[in-house]
C-alpha cells in the first residue's frame, strides 16, 4: 500500500498534497465497447438496422449518446405523429437511469466483469415510469441534474454549497464543457484553477462525498455521512464506513465482506481496509461523487428500492 494510505496523517494536509495524477488516470480511464441495438417491437423498415457499435467512457452520461443514436436509427423509426421521441436505453430490460454514469450503471447491472461489446437496447417510444426514470426532455436536464449532484457534493464535504455557487460563469462553462465530454484532464484542470471546489484539508472536510449502491435486484441508494478521519487521526477505511453505513455488507469480525458480496468503483474491486479519502480523491465521478457499488446475495437483497433521485 501507499504510504499515505495507512499512516497517520496531519489534519491540515490538503487534497493537492494527497492526489495522485497517475493513480487517477488509471482509475478514471475506463471505457466499455457498446452495441446498441434498436429495439425490434420499434423497427418500422423492412429490414433491421445494423447496430451502433460506441466506445464510451465510463464517466459519460448516457444522454451524451443520444444523438448519435438518433441519427444512426432515425431511418428505421415509425413516423412521431406529431408526438416527439422518448429516447431512453435498457440493460437485459432494465432501463438505465441516465442521471448516473455509464461505468456506475455497469458496477451495478453487470458488475465486475462487462463483456465486450455490452448489449444495449434503445427506445424511442413507451418511457418507463417516473418511479423507473427521472422525466429527460432534453441535455439541459443532465446539465441541471449532474450540477446540482456536485453542488450537494461540495455541500457535504464544505458544509456550505458556496465554493460552487462562486465559480465564475467562464468556470461553470469549463465544467460542464469537461464533464460533458468526459474529459477528465479538462475537469482537473478547472479543480487546479479553483481550488476551493475540493475541501480546503482533512481536517476541515466535513464528510467525504459517497454514494452507496445496493444491487440485489432492486437498486437502492443511500447517502451516509463519513468523515475521512477516524477519532485516532488515521484514514477512515471502507470497512469502517460499512460497519457505520450498511453493517450486513460485512462478515461478523467486520473484516471481510460478507459471502458473496461484490464491491465496485470504476469497475475494479475495492479492498475493505483502503482509505475512503483515497478513493474519494482518486475514483471520484464527474458529478463529484465516489459512486461505491455492493452487488448483493439474494439472502442480503432489499425487498423493495430505496431509490434516491437526487
Amino acid at each position: 500500500p501507499h504510504p499515505t494510505m495507512t499512516q497517520q496523517l496531519s489534519p491540515e494536509t490538503t487534497p493537492h498534497q494527497l492526489i495522485e495524477e497517475e493513480a487517477r488516470q488509471r482509475l478514471t480511464s475506463g471505457r466499455v465497447l457498446l452495441r446498441i441495438r434498436l429495439a425490434g417491437d420499434e423497427v418500422a423498415s423492412l429490414t433491421e438496422p445494423s447496430p451502433l457499435f460506441s466506445l464510451a467512457s465510463r464517466l459519460a452520461y448516457v444522454p451524451c449518446l443520444f444523438t448519435d443514436v438518433y441519427e444512426h436509427f432515425k431511418a428505421s423509426l415509425p413516423p412521431r405523429m406529431g408526438q416527439a421521441y422518448e429516447i431512453w436505453f435498457d440493460y437485459n430490460n432494465v432501463a438505465l437511469k441516465w442521471h448516473y454514469p455509464l461505468g456506475v450503471l455497469c458496477d451495478i447491472l453487470v458488475g465486475k466483469d462487462v463483456p465486450s461489446p455490452l448489449d444495449v437496447t434503445a427506445h424511442f417510444r413507451g418511457g418507463p415510469s417516473s418511479k423507473e426514470l427521472l422525466p429527460f426532455s432534453g441535455l439541459g436536464d443532465l446539465q441541471k441534474t449532474v450540477m446540482n449532484s456536485f453542488r450537494e457534493a461540495v455541500f457535504l464535504e464544505q458544509g456550505s454549497p458556496a465554493p460552487f455557487q462562486k465559480l465564475a460563469k467562464q468556470q461553470q462553462t469549463a465544467l460542464w464543457d469537461a464533464i460533458s465530454k468526459s474529459n477528465m484532464e479538462a475537469y482537473a484542470q478547472v479543480q487546479k484553477l479553483e481550488p476551493t471546489l475540493l475541501w480546503p484539508s482533512l481536517g476541515k472536510c466535513k464528510s467525504l462525498a459517497v454514494r452507496l449502491h445496493l444491487w440485489g435486484p432492486p437498486h437502492a441508494m443511500l447517502l451516509h455521512k463519513v468523515s475521512p478521519l477516524a477519532s485516532d487521526g488515521t484514514p477512515t477505511t471502507v470497512a469502517q464506513f460499512l460497519q457505520v453505513a450498511m453493517p450486513p455488507l460485512l462478515d461478523e469480525a467486520g473484516e471481510a465482506l460478507a459471502e458473496g458480496v461484490e464491491l465496485l468503483v470504476q469497475g475494479v474491486s475495492v479492498p475493505i481496509q483502503a482509505p475512503l479519502y483515497w478513493l474519494a480523491l482518486h475514483a471520484h465521478c464527474l458529478d463529484h461523487f465516489l459512486h461505491l457499488v455492493a452487488r448483493l446475495p439474494e439472502r442480503l437483497r432489499p425487498r423493495q428500492s430505496a431509490e434516491s433521485s437526487s
